[in-house]
């Protein structure tokens, strides 16, 4: 039925911003017992073991890599693995749910300025246009309208880590793209997870794992499980159906736009941060702007 073709199209990316709103919600809890580095380690211990347990389903030879390309996933595994999750979740010690949500929603321009300028990537004057209304919309809300701020470089710390994660994320989405041209996705998911735990477990040895783990909480254990087998695992399977369905761009413009906004209500929700006006127009900045930097030329 058309409808029902309509409802679905409309309910995966809603489902996937859904799923990933919510894994800003569970690190807030995280960052009473556990530090960002432990965090990100057990995060994703859980999700390679979703990923693994997905591949023997599936009886998907994932193991059969070229060795040329070993340095590329060492590099997905240190960018988007350690380095995103590990500045994401240090941001969350020093700003808001609802401001790394926004912040993280100016991935796709960043991507795009990064494409443009290292692999050649053309964007029109409406794309560009775009990347600057979502930087503009950032720029307000780390600045909470404050252009003194500018000048005197007075910037939120954790809003300056939370920048740093979605560059690193970047650098991910730049080195997957190529890698997906050889590799399936759940391939490129598995090998960059892997390698970035590895590099974890190495980095967690001064952090007392055992002593973090025997003080951890009930609340910390919960939002550990949902963030690697929801966010990280069911997300990801939806992203990729919502793409089969209605393409990349379109999935990410959804995405990036939604869970700002799903994210300041479940934060207001949860933990009674305030909605403000200067969250509202950098909000509708970031949305308007990834609209506009996602746009694809007309044929």
């Amino acid at each position: 039925m058309p409808g029902m073709t309509v409802l679905r199209k409309i309910s995966l990316p809603f489902l996937t911003g859904l799923a990933f709103s919510g894994s800003f919600i569970a690190a807030k809890y995280t960052t009473v017992d556990l530090t960002p580095l432990v965090t990100t380690l057990l995060r994703y211990v859980i999700a390679l073991l979703f990923f693994v347990g997905l591949m023997i389903i599936r009886k998907q030879r994932v193991f059969h890599v070229e060795p040329r390309h070993i340095p590329a996933f060492i590099v997905l595994g240190l960018s988007g693995i350690v380095g995103y999750h590990f500045f994401f979740f240090a941001s969350l010690h020093h700003t808001s749910v609802a401001n790394t949500a926004i912040i993280n929603g100016l991935s796709p321009a960043i991507t795009g300025v990064m494409a443009a300028l290292f692999i050649g990537e053309r964007l029109n004057a409406v794309n560009w246009l775009g990347i600057a209304m979502a930087m503009v919309g950032v720029m307000i809300l780390v600045t909470k309208g404050n252009i003194t701020i500018l000048t005197g470089f007075d910037f939120n710390y954790g809003d300056l880590l939370m920048l740093t994660a979605v560059v690193c994320w970047s650098v991910y989405a730049l080195i997957a793209r190529r890698m997906l041209d050889r590799y399936s996705a759940l391939t490129v998911t598995l090998l960059a997870s892997l390698f970035g735990v590895a590099a974890l477990i190495l980095m967690v040895i001064p952090e007392d794992l055992p002593g973090q783990l025997s003080t951890v909480s009930q609340e910390s254990v919960w939002a550990l499980l949902y963030m690697g087998i929801a966010a990280s695992g069911f997300g990801y399977l939806l992203y990729n159906l919502s793409i089969r369905s209605i393409g990349p761009t379109r999935t990410s413009g959804f995405v990036y736009s939604t869970v700002p906004l799903l994210t300041g209500l479940l934060a207001l929700i949860f933990f009674s941060e305030p909605v403000t006006l200067t969250m509202l127009i950098a909000t509708i900045l970031v949305i308007i702007g990834l609209q506009l930097a996602l746009r694809e030329p007309a044929r």
